[in-house]
């Protein structure tokens, strides 16, 4: 008796995993061959199989043996290193992106979400349409204290995910469910300061603003998309640093790197890319920024600059603040989530992700085993 799972779903799971076919099949036993037909389709494990491939892969069954009860589109994903990061390393984010729109979708029908910014800004250069967006949202020419949190107040949902990659910094894209559009940035959990984090989601607004309506991230080769990423850079630039006015913060020398480690606190935004601004400003010339990206080497600021300790990297409130709600209102409870999306949609996932994509610890997902006694 063979037991009927769902083969993109086993395709999807051993992806997150980051297995290739020929891992999971030596974890397994089974040939190479059977499970490409298990994915396919075209066989099913037996009960000797089965739970072996659940073990290794930590799924509910029910995810296996589940089919989607929703719409789903997933428009692509635009990698801030797609040009160095492996295939492997990319994998979880198709099941990430889902998870978040899902989780989204559900609490979207008790909790009123920020709509999704959705404003048309042309013409598309990365400069004209960084300085409408500030003046769209208010923002003058100030220095941007949150990102994450502006992004929030716009109706783009951020997750902070383990992506165990170095390469990694952030990703986005849309993803639609049931023709509701969601835009999804996932943020590497542990790679990166808040100084960074916030010119990496800048970076990725970039995408959204300028690239995520018209680009299909999958058809470009590899210089469109070194240049769809120059424009998402120059935005971030742009956006974080407006010209005139972190030219008139500027009191110190600029061929001392403490100037820009005075101005992170003004700007929050990294030291090194504060000089790639100065360069590109020309208020330095190539000789002196070569100058400055050796002794940035040599302090070793590549990994961690001077003050990046004194601000954590920001974190995700939106989904995490509604579950709050929703458990308060006594409408569902952390540990109900899975099952209730297993209901709803069709699909079971794993607490670890649910944990991850709403931001909150992964013991809130456990059900309450013991209880104090009721004396009457």
């Amino acid at each position: 008796m063979g037991f009927k799972i769902n083969g993109n779903r086993l395709r999807e799971a051993r992806r997150y995993r980051r297995l290739t076919i020929t891992s999971l099949s030596e974890k397994t036993g089974v040939s190479k061959q059977m499970i490409s037909r298990y994915e396919r389709g075209t066989a099913q494990p037996g009960l000797d199989v089965f739970p072996k491939i659940v073990k290794i892969l930590q799924f509910p069954i029910d995810f296996f043996t589940g089919i989607n009860k929703f719409d789903y589109k997933d428009e692509g994903t635009y990698f801030r290193s797609r040009l160095t990061s492996t295939q492997s390393e990319k994998m979880p984010s198709e099941t990430y992106k889902k998870a978040t729109g899902l989780v989204r979708d559900m609490f979207g029908e008790h909790i009123e979400f920020p709509p999704l910014f959705q404003k048309e800004i042309t013409p598309k250069s990365p400069k004209t349409a960084a300085l409408k967006l500030r003046h769209l949202w208010n923002l003058g020419d100030k220095p941007i204290k949150n990102v994450l949190q502006l992004l929030e107040r716009h109706g783009i949902l951020v997750a902070l995910v383990n992506s165990d990659s170095e390469k990694i910094d952030a990703h986005s894209g849309y993803v639609d469910i049931n023709q509701h559009r969601y835009y999804v940035v996932l943020v590497d959990a542990n790679s990166t300061t808040f100084f960074r984090q916030q010119f990496s989601l800048t970076h990725e607004l970039g995408h959204f603003i300028l690239h995520s309506n018209s680009i299909k991230p999958q058809s470009l080769d590899a210089q469109e998309y070194r240049q769809m990423e120059k424009e998402a850079d120059e935005f971030a630039a742009e956006f974080l640093l407006p010209a005139q006015a972190f030219k008139n913060s500027i009191s110190g020398n600029l061929m001392n790197l403490d100037e820009y480690v005075r101005l992170k606190t003004k700007w929050y935004v990294a030291a090194s890319a504060m000089v790639h601004r100065a360069r590109s400003l020309r208020l330095i010339n190539a000789d002196q920024y070569l100058r400055l990206q050796k002794r940035i080497s040599a302090r070793g600021w590549r990994k961690q600059e001077k003050l990046d300790g004194i601000i954590n990297p920001s974190k995700p409130q939106l989904l995490h603040e509604s579950l709050d709600l929703l458990e308060g209102a006594n409408i569902l409870q952390a540990r109900e989530l899975s099952g209730i999306l297993n209901d709803k949609y069709g699909v079971a996932f794993p607490t670890e992700i649910l944990a991850q994509v709403i931001g909150v610890p992964i013991n809130r997902f456990k059900a309450d085993i013991v209880q104090l006694k009721n004396h009457h």
